[in-house]
């Protein structure tokens, strides 16, 4: 009888161990599908505030009068501010395939929204001008963000 209750008692050992692996994995597992959920979340929370961060900065640095317009460029909306260095120079802001982009050049380069910097990932853009007041709508993963600018230098020239 000695020899079998060692035999049982080992059986019961090894399915704890067995038990205790099969559940620790399943914990990793949950763990790292949870996990994987946050981060994705703050990534893009992280893009929307890097947008609407960026968009306000350079709104900010080119507050100027008569540099700020909303227009429609190669099917792509874009907040555009165009200032004179010399030369006429051209800043588009825009989402185009996923990404908030930023085209600068020369008035007269053409304008192709593919070439432009990227900044971050983005859905979608939607600008518009309202008594004064720039108002973007920002969209990432169906996340919205709103980014309101009051130009202080002059009202912007509107929608062309």
């Amino acid at each position: 009888m000695g020899k079998s209750s060692h035999a049982i008692s080992g059986v019961f050992v090894f399915m704890l161990l067995g038990i205790f692996a099969i559940f620790s994995t399943i914990m990793v597992l949950l763990s790292a599908k949870a996990y994987r959920g946050v981060v994705d979340k703050a990534a893009m929370h992280n893009s929307m505030r890097v947008a609407s961060s960026y968009i306000r900065t350079m709104l900010r640095s080119d507050d100027e009068s008569g540099v700020l317009r909303i227009e429609d460029a190669e099917g792509v909306q874009t907040i555009t501010m165009e200032n004179d260095y010399g030369d006429i120079y051209v800043t588009r802001i825009y989402v185009y395939d996923g990404k908030l982009r930023e085209w600068f050049a020369m008035k007269e380069i053409p304008f192709l929204p593919g070439n432009g910097e990227t900044v971050c990932d983005l859905d979608s853009m939607d600008a518009e001008i309202s008594d004064g007041l720039l108002k973007v709508k920002l969209e990432e993963n169906g996340e919205e963000m709103e980014v309101y600018f009051a130009p202080r230098s002059a009202a912007p020239r509107g929608e062309e």
